[in-house]
């Protein structure tokens, strides 16, 4: 089970990505007709229930990009913190080798 401080990453990720979608869909569609989408798609049906289709798809596609990315920063970030550690270990072990063999490498 996730602990506490995991959960409250966790929301303040999503939270926060949510603002973000929002804001961009926001600027999306001040620029685009949510009927003109519905038009080339060939969405049928009433014009309410087709807009509110499209402002849905068009918020949940940025949000999801918008965790996609931060989630592969994070998970990217990780792993270069990890590799410099184990290259930080390795080279002190190899000092503390050198040191016990009296060689010296320069």
């Amino acid at each position: 089970m996730l602990n506490l401080l995991k959960c409250k990453c966790l929301f303040g990720f999503l939270w926060t990505s949510a603002i973000a979608a929002g804001l961009l869909t926001f600027i999306f569609f001040s620029f685009i007709d949510p009927a003109a989408i519905a038009a080339v798609m060939n969405l049928a049906g009433e014009v309410q229930t087709s807009n509110i289709k499209i402002y849905l798809g068009v918020f949940v596609f940025f949000w999801f990009t918008l965790n996609t990315s931060t989630y592969l920063a994070f998970y990217f970030g990780q792993l270069l913190r990890k590799m410099e550690k184990e290259a930080a270990e390795m080279d002190q072990r190899n000092q503390s080798h050198d040191g016990e063999t009296g060689i010296h490498t320069s």
